[in-house]
């Protein structure tokens, strides 16, 4: 079991944070497409506005508060977040500010007389839906839900072009398959991971030969995405201190797992950034309500 320093605690009895209470992230219908390549000229010029700015609150680090860097360190807490639809595509547009560009996910490096697997993960923003009746700001509260989580990662979703498409199940009972535990508030909670079916359209590679540099890339692109799990484009850029995100999906998909929106439909979601520069440092907002505006 993995130990986890419980920071969204002081979440659970916050004001607002009750599902009756979510504040509403606003959608607009666009009369154009959006080109989903991490620049924003588009939003700029279909007059979107600069989104809602959301605060980013300190949840947990995976290795616990003794890995955590001082407060002093810490990054700016906010995601700025534009959504909308055209047609049959729903957007996002998300931006925040990270000091450090880490793009390289668990690179080979020199250890002297051999290359090995470094550990350290590139910059990832999670965006994850409710799925069924049931719902929890933190990941480890002791109650049973589903999510329907869109992954996007510095390295790995720059190189296929999409997010990864998962689903996550919670629960204070294990699953009949292959899950993660944790320490939760109120005993033990079990996370089950399931990829949706497909092909992320990259692959680790194995180790370099002897003199290929002191840090060398572990994944490479590997033909095109595939399947549900290639549902969600995406794509991210870093310049200046900040990164700018955007994400694009149809608003249904033929995975019976994926969330479903339509306009008029409404729909809860929450975020997640995680600051690999900053030991994997994650920061989560609040829930939001999605409703898209009637055709």
């Amino acid at each position: 079991m993995r130990r986890i320093w419980l920071g969204c605690l002081m979440l659970w009895s916050a004001a607002g944070w009750a599902e009756n209470h979510y504040a509403e992230l606003p959608v607009v219908r666009l009369s154009a497409p959006v080109v989903v390549d991490g620049d924003f000229a588009d939003w700029d010029a279909h007059g979107v506005g600069k989104g809602e700015r959301l605060a980013l609150t300190d949840s947990e680090w995976e290795s616990g508060p003794a890995s955590a860097p001082d407060e002093d360190d810490a990054p700016s807490r906010e995601l700025r977040v534009r959504t909308a639809y055209h047609e049959n595509i729903f957007y996002m547009a998300m931006e925040w500010p990270d000091a450090t560009m880490n793009a390289l996910y668990k690179p080979w490096k020199w250890a002297g007389d051999s290359y090995r697997r470094n550990r350290e993960v590139d910059d990832m923003l999670v965006v994850r839906w409710k799925l069924g009746d049931s719902f929890h700001a933190c990941m480890l509260a002791s109650i049973a839900y589903r999510t329907d989580v869109w992954r996007w990662s510095a390295g790995r979703s720059n190189l296929s072009g999409v997010a990864d498409d998962m689903r996550q199940e919670f629960s204070d009972q294990p699953f009949d398959k292959p899950a993660r535990e944790y320490e939760g508030n109120k005993g033990t909670v079990y996370l089950l991971n399931e990829p949706d079916v497909g092909s992320p359209g990259w692959q680790s590679l194995p180790g370099p030969k002897p003199g290929s540099g002191p840090v060398v890339a572990s994944i490479a692109k590997a033909g095109d995405p595939s399947g549900s799990r290639a549902d969600v484009a995406a794509k991210g850029r870093w310049k200046d201190g900040v990164w700018r995100v955007e994400m694009s999906r149809r608003l249904r998909t033929d995975d019976p797992e994926d969330v479903v929106l339509e306009p008029g439909g409404e729909r809860v979601v929450q975020f997640a950034v995680f600051y690999a520069g900053y030991r994997l440092r994650k920061f989560i907002t609040a829930p939001m309500r999605v409703r898209l505006p009637n055709g």
